[in-house]
């Protein structure tokens, strides 16, 4: 009765790691770059980006593995007067907000912050186009710190303020970092299996929320128990693993594009890696892994599992198996993802 009892828990813990959700408002003046911001988060061009004019005449959101962008249109407007903005865009229900600013920061966007501040809401002020922030004899630093001193000054209080360059690719990765820290444990895991990698940090704050995933997937594959592995007494639900597939292939970016890709790569333990991910993905490469997995050394302890999947669970063959399987496709699914981002950052 207890790993029936162990079952049925995983399969709504998992459940609930699948239907969890992240909702971050984005809002700003015209021209401060938030839908390039927004693609940069994901890491593809989901939103609509222009030089020439305003592209946010209403609000548009964008769903990407998990994740809701959305980008707020103009604050006390005549088409979006103050008195109605917040219930008319639902301010309550989102998470996270972010002000985005690239130029002269305006009283629209502090009245706004205010009324979300009043809230208890979390606001992170971003300065986008940090690469246009010049002026002849002043360091970086200090015209950062004229920046941060402004916006403390308008909105009355100290704030959390980031630079970030779409073009140039910087600041991305503390951006990311920063929401992540602003969310509670659910939210946050969902953000950063969702959210593209911009720094070795977030990578592998990426890799340790994958992993936790793995183990609640491979608990609940190996607790369904619906498909004989081939060669042993063993049975697993293949579904669940193929979803966890796609879901890691999604954690870490890897399109079918970027794969092919990478499996022609000159190097090659990349090819090698690549060529796996893309085998296995499939129902015959997963239980091809299976067989290989069967026989090989169990895992010694349990203990740690069991907070998300049970003792009965965590004890039984099929989890040994599944999870051993799962990790292995994280690994190559991460040494992808860590060889491309290198190349990005020039490492």
């Amino acid at each position: 009765m207890r790993i029936h009892d162990d079952a049925r828990q995983i399969r709504d813990e998992l459940e609930q790691q699948n239907a969890a959700r992240v909702s971050v408002a984005l809002f700003g003046q015209p021209g401060a770059g938030k839908s390039s911001l927004i693609n940069q988060i994901v890491g593809k061009k989901v939103a609509e980006v222009g030089v020439e004019t305003d592209k946010t005449v209403d609000q548009k959101e964008y769903a990407h593995n998990g994740l809701i962008l959305v980008d707020l249109p103009g604050y006390g407007t005549q088409r979006f007067p103050k008195d109605t903005y917040a219930t008319k865009f639902a301010l309550e229900s989102f998470d996270l907000f972010l002000c985005v600013t690239s130029g002269k920061f305006h009283a629209a966007d502090t009245e706004l912050f205010r009324k979300l501040d009043a809230m208890g809401k979390v606001c992170i002020f971003v300065v986008n186009k940090h690469d246009e922030l010049w002026e002849d004899g002043v360091t970086i630093e200090e015209l950062e710190q004229r920046k941060r001193e402004d916006i403390y000054r308008q909105v009355g209080k100290r704030v959390e303020v980031l630079f970030t360059s779409c073009r140039k690719n910087t600041g991305l990765g503390l951006l990311s970092e920063t929401i992540a820290e602003n969310l509670d444990t659910a939210k946050r895991e969902r953000w950063l299996r969702g959210a593209k990698a911009h720094s070795l940090k977030f990578l592998q704050q990426k890799r340790e929320a994958a992993e936790k995933y793995v183990t609640i997937a491979a608990g609940a594959s190996a607790a369904n128990g619906l498909n004989p592995i081939p060669g042993a007494d063993i049975a697993v639900d293949l579904s669940v693993l193929m979803k966890l597939f796609v879901e890691l292939r999604e954690c870490f970016g890897l399109s079918d594009k970027i794969l092919n890709s990478l499996k022609e790569s000159a190097i090659p333990t990349v090819s090698a890696v690549a060529n796996n991910v893309i085998r296995y993905a499939a129902k015959e490469g997963i239980l091809l892994l299976l067989k290989q997995f069967i026989g090989r050394q169990a895992i010694k302890s349990v203990a740690k599992f069991v907070p998300f999947i049970g003792q009965a669970v965590a004890a039984s063959a099929g989890f040994t198996i599944t999870y051993a399987v799962g990790s292995s496709y994280l690994n190559d699914c991460h040494e992808l993802a860590e060889s491309i981002l290198r190349d990005e950052l020039g490492r």
